[in-house]
């Protein structure tokens, strides 16, 4: 099983681990049985630090030619967010700010819609996190670096308008 594990990718490794997390929490969720408009927003938070901690996706989408689509405007504003705001004091700073736009977002639905739960959001964010920490302690123990932080000092370069219809 081990050998069958270490031939898969990195990006299958963290698909299959975050899944079997987010698994376990909407299972936890249903046996509690939660309402579902909360374990929505709990789905809403934690993949929204799902997609945005998928190795690679965040160059794909700066680079890339989705500049309409709901995750690219996610992964900008998390960048500009990322770019403007610095928390270099905690060492869970980059997570406090990954967190603020799916907090905006539950507060625009609950601005506009009336449905919104802040709190659902909150555990969302720290489940992911937390189970994103726990995924990596490991192999910060072990000290092998096989993909890239996943907020790096040098973000990638946005190309402008002008580039883009050449």
């Amino acid at each position: 099983m081990r050998k069958i594990w270490q031939h898969q990718s990195i990006l299958t490794q963290y698909y299959l681990k975050s899944m079997a997390s987010f698994l376990l929490f909407w299972g936890l969720f249903a046996v509690l049985k939660m309402d579902f408009i909360d374990t929505l927003f709990f789905a809403m938070a934690f993949v929204w630090h799902f997609a945005l901690l998928t190795p690679g996706l965040k160059e794909q989408v700066l680079t890339g030619k989705q500049k309409f689509s709901f995750l690219s405007i996610v992964v900008r504003v998390n960048y500009y967010l990322q770019l403007f705001i610095k928390i270099n004091n905690f060492s869970f700073g980059p997570s406090i700010i990954r967190a603020l736009s799916p907090f905006a977002f539950t507060f625009v639905l609950m601005v506009v819609g009336g449905n919104g739960n802040i709190l659902f959001t909150l555990f969302g964010s720290i489940a992911f996190e937390l189970t994103y920490y726990l995924m990596n302690k490991k192999k910060e123990k072990v000290e092998v670096i096989s993909t890239p932080p996943s907020d790096q000092k040098i973000l990638p370069k946005i190309p402008n308008v002008e580039n883009s219809h050449e």
